[in-house]
C-alpha cells in the first residue's frame, strides 16, 4: 500500500463504531523500516494527536479500523512518536545521496505493508529514467538509510537494487505490447488466422508496487 493513498482517509473505531477522524500523516521510525503509528488531521506535530501502530486493526479501502478511543492521545504521550515528530524531519522530497555523494533522486513515496506496518520500499523521482518508457524507479528497503532535513543517505550499492516499476520498459518485459506500439490493422488481420502466443494476465501477473498503498517521512510521510 501507498502512504500517499492513506493519508485523508476516515478512521473508525471498532468498539463503538464512532468515526474519530482522518489521517494527516503516517509516522515512519528513525529507521525508515516501519510505519510506527498514524496521525490525525488536528493539531501540529507533537501536539497531533496520534495512535501507536499497535492498535490499527485494518486499512480498508475506505476507512482506516482502530481497536478502541482511548488508543487515540497526544503525541507527548508516546516518547517514540513525539520524537519522531520533534525532529520534524520529513520523507517526501528529501533527496536520496549515496555515501559517496552520487544521487539516486528524490523519495516521492514509499509503500507499506498494511499487516505488519514494515516498509516495503520507496518510489523516486527526477532521475533519468523516471519518464513514460523507464516508469518509477523503486527502491526496496534498504538495510541502512539515514534521514536529514534535506537528504537521506544510502550505502552506494543500493544504487544496484533501484528498478523501475510501470512504463514502457516493464511492459515490454512482461511481453505486453503498449497501445502506442500495436501493430497496424493490416498486420492484425493477417495474424487472425495465425495461433495465438499472446501471454495472458494470469502467466504475467499482477504489475509491480500494484498493492498500493503522500508520504511521509522519517517522522511522517
Amino acid at each position: 500500500m501507498k502512504a500517499s493513498d492513506v493519508i485523508g482517509r476516515q478512521i473508525t473505531v471498532r468498539e463503538g463504531g464512532s468515526v474519530i477522524g482522518k489521517i494527516r500523516d503516517l509516522v515512519v521510525d528513525p529507521s525508515g523500516r516501519e510505519v510506527i503509528g498514524i496521525m490525525l488531521a488536528d493539531g501540529i506535530l507533537s501536539g497531533s494527536r496520534v495512535a501507536p501502530w499497535k492498535a490499527v486493526q485494518a486499512f480498508g479501502p475506505d476507512s482506516v479500523v482502530i481497536d478502541v478511543a482511548k488508543s487515540v492521545v497526544k503525541a507527548a504521550a508516546l516518547p517514540e512518536i513525539k520524537g519522531v515528530l520533534d525532529s520534524k524531519n520529513r520523507i517526501k522530497g528529501l533527496r536520496l545521496l549515496t555515501t559517496k555523494g552520487r544521487e539516486l533522486g528524490k523519495i516521492a513515496d514509499f509503500l507499506f505493508d498494511e499487516s505488519t506496518g514494515d516498509l516495503v520500499g520507496y518510489e523516486l523521482s527526477g532521475r533519468v529514467f523516471s519518464d513514460a518508457f523507464g516508469g518509477t524507479p523503486f527502491l526496496p528497503t534498504p538495510q541502512w538509510i539515514e534521514f536529514g532535513k534535506d537528504v537521506a543517505f544510502v550505502d552506494p550499492d543500493v544504487e544496484s537494487t533501484v528498478s523501475p516499476t510501470g512504463g514502457i520498459h516493464t511492459t515490454l518485459q512482461r511481453g505486453v505490447t503498449p497501445p502506442e506500439l500495436d501493430p497496424p490493422a493490416a498486420d492484425v488481420e493477417a495474424s487472425t488466422e495465425a495461433p495465438s502466443e499472446a501471454v495472458t494476465g494470469s502467466e504475467t501477473g499482477p504489475a509491480p508496487g500494484s498493492e498500493t498503498g503522500p508520504g511521509p517521512g522519517a517522522g511522517a510521510v
